[in-house]
């Protein structure tokens, strides 16, 4: 920068006071960046480790079973029946339209 762009001294003292701030705005960032970074990587790798635990396969009769057993055992019996048959009432919509058969 020429003296022609910055007029004074205060004007340089008050561009690079703004610097400063802007820099250490931009460090704060980064490590609150490197952080998250760090939490996601634990994350990733307790997902991973639960997965591992999970069984490999699931038969549909096991899923299904699961299933039934969890909606008799549910607090809001009604709740997951009109749940469970707007679903069905929605599926013959969604088939058309995965078939192309609708709009």
């Amino acid at each position: 920068m020429t003296r022609e762009t910055i007029s004074s001294a205060d004007e340089l003292d008050r561009l690079r006071a703004e610097n400063d701030s802007l820099r250490a705005r931009v460090e704060a960032a980064e490590q609150s960046l490197e952080a998250m970074r760090v939490e996601s990587i634990e994350r990733r790798a307790e997902v991973r480790a639960l997965a591992e635990d999970l069984p490999a396969v699931m038969s549909r009769r096991a899923v299904l079973a699961g299933m039934l057993h969890e909606a008799a055992h549910h607090p809001d019996k009604p709740g997951v029946v009109k749940r469970a048959a707007a679903k069905l009432g929605r599926a013959p919509r969604k088939l058309a339209r995965m078939l192309h058969l609708t709009s």
